[in-house]
């Protein structure tokens, strides 16, 4: 797919799409004072405890 998009000129969409899908919560967190419920480390272990 990657191939394709770049063949046709649309490398830097496919990038976007099949790349690196990371999160930066760091504007919210700074700006509104948010902060997750749970930390990442957090939803893992709860997702691989159940």
């Amino acid at each position: 797919m990657r191939f394709a998009a770049r063949v046709l000129g649309k490398g830097a969409v496919a990038d976007r799409l099949f790349g690196n899908l990371q999160v930066d919560s760091s504007k919210a967190r700074d700006l509104l004072g948010w902060k997750p419920v749970v930390t990442m480390d957090e939803a893992l272990a709860r997702m691989f405890k159940a």
